[in-house]
């Protein structure tokens, strides 16, 4: 059993900045929040001492480990307003939060051919995800795709069974598939937009667009100091 690190009590940063920006031909949301933390040291700090793991039942290409309940806890309860705004939450909903820290670790030679293309979390359009940058260094940020056969840059449940059968088809067709991870140039795949990895930046999307972390042909360290650490994690909106 993994617990999560104790952390002192958590501030929102004194100068955060909040954006606004939409994606491709389907004009989906993302926002994007700078300076999130006044102290993000603090999650570092916790993630050294966190339990990491290698996840089960994910193509997730590296560790995860718990977060420490204050994190969500202000995190989300101070960006509720913003994150209402731009996906159209209702005000008397409830959101619920899952999250864990992340650590790519898997270099793109000993990833399995799924992990190396673009992909969508579930088909729930009205699930968040939210990605929390806390490393510093040409890490590579995320970008967000449209498929180019189905012209789908999102995945709901109307598009489902379309989308995962042609899209398993592929990469059966192309057997190990590409030599690094989803970037700017792909075969089944073009980008539409990304956000940089910026220290202590957040961004929150729809978890149904097809998206896949910018990690180059190396990914990063399991040192959550100098690797690529990130905190994850889905945001549910539950109404009475």
């Amino acid at each position: 059993m993994t617990v999560a690190a104790a952390v002192p009590p958590l501030l929102i940063g004194t100068r955060i900045r909040v954006q606004l920006r939409h994606l491709g031909q389907e004009r989906q949301p993302l926002l994007i929040v700078d300076d999130v933390l006044a102290d993000p040291e603090a999650m570092i700090d916790a993630a050294r001492e966190a339990g990491f793991y290698t996840p089960e039942h994910t193509h997730y290409p590296g560790l995860n480990a718990p977060l420490p309940e204050s994190y969500y806890r202000t995190v989300v309860t101070a960006l509720r307003g913003p994150i209402a705004a731009a996906f159209g939450l209702s005000s008397d909903a409830c959101l619920k939060y899952f999250g864990f820290f992340a650590l790519a670790t898997t270099p793109a030679r000993e990833a399995e051919p799924i992990q190396k293309i673009p992909h969508h979390d579930s088909p729930d359009p009205e699930r968040l995800a939210m990605v929390h940058y806390l490393c510093r260094g040409d890490h590579g940020g995320t970008g967000f795709f449209r498929h180019k056969t189905t012209d789908f840059e999102s995945v709901d449940h109307a598009r489902h069974e379309t989308y995962v059968a042609v899209a398993q088809a592929q990469l059966a067709a192309r057997g190990a598939g590409a030599a690094a991870y989803a970037g700017p140039v792909m075969a089944d795949h073009e980008l539409i937009g990304q956000a940089d990895c910026v220290f202590n930046r957040l961004i929150v999307y729809r978890n149904h667009l097809l998206h896949s972390a910018l990690l180059g042909p190396e990914a990063g360290g399991a040192d959550p100091g100098v690797g690529r650490l990130t905190a994850n994690g889905f945001i549910e909106a539950v109404t009475s």
